[in-house]
């Protein structure tokens, strides 16, 4: 029978002093002087492994140069910050026939609303008419509210919100405006304002040859890094009088006509009639992207388009683009 004898650790703890003293320090200095370190290299003869390396060493070349130096040319320096600066100009003649059955002929005076927009151009190719003078007349008809039987209705509801005018409280049921589609117990709403009231549910057809309307875009850029200025006019004074953007055959050329642009951001063309009668928003987008290294005829800007309202096939609560001009 044998008995076991319990283990026993012993722990031995250096003081701060011991640690610190002159023989310790003396022994760290020399072997920091007098001691060198190197690395020990061991050479292995096999072929997998050789193998096996230099195929690592090939493909981190062939990241390294293909990649990284050619395909996403980390040699070059990138400027991003580029200043640009746009500017518009628009021709065309257009002619529409009034509710008198005249001509009236429009022009870049008329069409070009306002006159001056950031990066931006207010083409008009429909507009509805309505002379008017400030003072007393009928409620529109379309407004479901305006209807009334008795002066009472209009005094309550004087100071509604979406009428056309301040609201007399009057009740006009015998007015020269008023359409025959109300009973003769019926009328109108009288109200103070701008009179007549406009009426916006009969749109005119566009504006005649809107589709022949030409925009010249002028676009100079600089790349502030590199102090180097480009523009997009390109071709001589001779090209640029004859040539209109095209995607394939045009490319370069910095004159748009409006039906080209409508094809196609939208070739549907129900949807390029309502675009002309109703209004719509379409992006030009003008992309740089220059290899300075290359000769600086190479530098060519990309144009590109994308219709940014809703399509008029869709349900929405409100369509196109306009704003009221006096």
């Amino acid at each position: 029978m044998s008995t076991g004898r319990p283990s026993v650790t012993a722990l031995h703890c250096v003081s701060f002093r011991e640690y610190f003293s002159f023989t310790k320090i003396k022994s760290v200095v020399h072997g920091f002087v007098y001691e060198y370190e190197t690395p020990k290299i061991v050479t292995i003869h096999s072929v997998s492994i050789a193998v096996m390396c230099r195929l690592i060493q090939l493909l981190i070349l062939i990241y390294g140069i293909a990649y990284i130096m050619i395909h996403k040319k980390g040699y070059q320096e990138t400027d991003a910050s580029i200043i640009s600066s746009i500017t518009l100009k628009v021709k065309g003649i257009g002619y529409n026939q009034t509710e008198q059955n005249q001509t009236l002929v429009v022009d870049g005076a008329d069409y070009i609303v306002p006159p001056q927009e950031n990066n931006a151009l207010f083409l008009m190719t429909n507009f509805i008419r309505t002379d008017q003078e400030h003072k007393r007349c009928a409620e529109s008809p379309d407004e479901k509210f305006s209807r009334c039987v008795s002066d009472d209705y209009c005094t309550a509801n004087r100071n509604f919100q979406k009428g056309n005018g301040k609201w007399t409280g009057r009740c006009l049921k015998k007015n020269a405006s008023l359409t025959n589609n109300f009973q003769s117990t019926t009328g109108l709403c009288e109200l103070e304002g701008w009179c007549p009231v406009e009426n916006d549910l009969n749109i005119p057809n566009p504006i005649r040859d809107a589709l022949n309307f030409t925009i010249f875009v002028k676009n100079f850029i600089e790349f502030p890094l590199f102090k180097v200025i480009r523009k997009n006019i390109l071709g001589d004074k001779n090209y640029l009088k004859t040539c209109n953007y095209e995607p394939i055959a045009n490319k370069l050329c910095p004159i748009f006509r409006v039906g080209t642009l409508l094809d196609i951001v939208e070739p549907n063309s129900y949807e390029q009639t309502q675009m002309l009668k109703l209004g719509g928003v379409i992006r030009v987008k003008i992309h740089w992207d220059c290899n300075l290294d290359k000769p600086l005829d190479l530098c060519k800007p990309e144009y590109s388009f994308r219709r940014l309202d809703d399509s008029y096939r869709e349900d929405s609560f409100s369509h196109g683009f306009n704003f009221r001009l006096e």
